[in-house]
């Protein structure tokens, strides 16, 4: 059986990865706190997972903590100027998703 802490790693570290890539592309100066959001949001969530902050959290509170960060990084989305970022926003977006799926079927909460 995989381990799970080894694929969130690795999830958030692909997520991480994007998003630096994402920041550095974007011309809007005004984003770039709503992206260190991001950045933090990712963090706490790999804490949380990882054992390295609180002990880990409630499955159900963690889902809503990716289903907000979602938000944020979908808001960016549509109101990104530049199609060339389309599909790193997606790709955030599909990170949280392996994520919250990872994550369920540990659980026993999967489909």
């Amino acid at each position: 059986m995989p381990d799970a802490n080894a694929d969130v790693s690795l999830i958030l570290d692909d997520a991480d990865r994007t998003l630096v890539r994402l920041e550095k592309m974007c011309c809007d100066p005004g984003r770039s706190p709503q992206m260190s959001a991001i950045a933090a949001d990712l963090a706490g969530l790999r804490a949380s997972l990882t054992g390295d902050g609180e002990e880990h959290a409630d499955l159900d509170v963690l889902i809503a903590r990716m289903e907000a960060t979602g938000g944020r990084i979908g808001r960016l989305q549509v109101g990104c100027c530049a199609p060339a970022r389309m599909p790193l926003y997606a790709d955030l977006l599909q990170f949280l998703t392996d994520l919250q799926r990872n994550l369920n079927a540990e659980a026993g909460r999967g489909h």
